[in-house]
């Protein structure tokens, strides 16, 4: 068991110390922790036999969960509201027919019979949110691109999900599967979902005041419990749990509640965490000798369905909204893969579905084939098709006002007739609840030390608990 846990600590420092090197060589992150899976596994130079994919599955469906909920928690309502129908148009149909023009192809172009490329397509329908967000993370695209690539990343796995798990079945129920069914299946997981995560998102905090949970720790385990709560509950209905702590995580996002940002800052930690270790296991898991069998039919998947079939998709349902083909072409290549697509093919290796194996290599192609050349000509693209914003010193150096009163975080400025000019800070006293952050004087800051004599014109910075 030690040596487990040390092995652990390791790779997550070997994680933490591949930052740097990804900042000289512009090799994406989430790439670098599925190599440094890769090369501690059976086949690297770290020897680890690993081929659990139960176990990989359990493990990813739980770091989906924070990677969402975390992501969900930073979405404001506003931005939501404002990309609703054409993120949510292609979180939904565009799945659909993503998944079916990805099948059609895989019919054609590899040996998977129809139902195994049926669900090949289903797996490599969606995007992935932690592979957007990553990539475009920095940049300054245009709000109205940037927020329809975002909220569509975040929410289609919930619709990916329900046909896979749709299509699974058909395999269970050989041809008796009926398409009413079917589409009955898909209504009830995504209605129940839907009602799940808009009850959980209005319950929570107000369950948390009853409890009378009044620290910053204690609340965020109290989400934590909510959010597993949400998911297990609306899978044992029959819903989609994906999608419910996704609107759970939209709605508790945006109540104003005390430790609002520490707590999104927790889950932030928990779900870089979590994808660390999510892409460390999917690249043990990973055996790079069966690789060289689908380089090439990999790479035409990859250029068929991430590129051609995602941009005609994308051109299709976007028609009838204002965009410009340019920002309809950014947004077909913003459709990145991820760890996503990889966990759901686990799904094939655990139902013992014939040619789980060749689908589940497949996919990793593709992903690592659309991290590599989209996710990493994402922000030059941007540039070229003029999509950026300008970004002005004004607009760096601004001070969030919302997160100050959220931290609760205020500002007094001192004019001649204050009563603590001329005075030191420890004279002052001040209440047991007032801590003074920082002083601005001028172009200076300084720090406020008890024997700091406080000027008029002084701005300080200060906290109210």
């Amino acid at each position: 068991m030690d040596y487990k846990i040390l092995t652990c600590g390791i790779l997550l420092l070997i994680s933490l110390l591949s930052i740097r090197v990804t900042k000289k060589v512009q090799v994406p992150l989430l790439i670098l922790f599925l190599f440094i899976g890769i090369a501690s596994g059976s086949e690297g130079i770290g020897g680890i036999y690993f081929d659990d994919a139960k176990i990989t599955q359990d493990i990813g469906n739980v770091a989906l969960l924070f990677i969402l909920f975390a992501g969900a928690l930073e979405t404001k309502k506003s931005d939501a509201t404002m990309a609703l129908y054409p993120s949510g148009i292609l979180a939904t149909a565009g799945v659909f027919f993503t998944a079916m023009l990805a099948a059609l192809i895989a019919y054609v172009l590899t040996s998977l019979n129809l139902k195994e490329s049926l669900l090949f397509g289903a797996i490599v329908s969606s995007t992935d949110a932690a592979a957007v967000i990553s990539m475009l993370g920095g940049s300054n695209l245009k709000k109205k691109i940037r927020t329809v690539i975002e909220i569509e990343s975040g929410s289609n796995d919930p619709m990916a999900y329900a046909l896979i798990l749709f299509i699974l079945s058909m395999f269970g129920a050989g041809e008796k599967t009926s398409i009413f069914w079917g589409v009955i299946f898909l209504f009830r997981q995504i209605i129940f979902g839907a009602l799940m995560g808009i009850i959980f998102g209005k319950i929570s905090l107000p369950l948390g005041k009853i409890l009378k949970i009044e620290r910053e720790e204690f609340l965020t385990i109290h989400l934590i419990a909510m959010l597993f709560i949400c998911f297990a509950g609306t899978n044992l209905i029959g819903g989609n749990g994906f999608l419910a702590i996704y609107l759970m995580g939209i709605l508790v996002g945006n109540e104003h509640f005390d430790f609002r940002m520490n707590c999104i800052k927790n889950m932030r930690v928990a779900s870089w965490l979590m994808q660390i270790t999510m892409f460390i296991i999917l690249g043990l898991l990973v055996f790079p000798s069966q690789l060289k069998t689908v380089v090439i039919r990999g790479s035409i998947l990859a250029i068929m369905i991430t590129i051609v079939a995602r941009m005609a998709v994308v051109f299709a349902l976007m028609s009838p909204f204002k965009y410009t083909k340019k920002e309809k072409f950014f947004m077909s290549w913003a459709g990145l893969k991820g760890a996503v697509p990889i966990i759901f093919s686990t799904n094939a290796i655990t139902a013992g579905i014939d040619n789980s194996q060749v689908i589940f290599n497949m996919v990793f192609y593709m992903v690592v084939f659309s991290v590599m050349i989209q996710g990493m000509t994402l922000k030059p693209l941007a540039k070229y098709l003029g999509l950026l914003d300008p970004v002005s010193e004004a607009d760096a150096d601004t001070i969030d006002l919302e997160e100050l009163e959220e931290l609760s975080l205020k500002k007094l400025y001192l004019d001649r007739k204050s009563e603590y000019i001329n005075k030191e800070i420890r004279e002052l006293n001040l209440p047991k609840s007032m801590h003074i952050i920082s002083i601005r004087r001028g172009d200076e800051d300084i720090t406020p030390r008890g024997d700091v004599i406080l000027k008029a014109g002084d701005k300080i910075l200060f906290s109210m608990k």
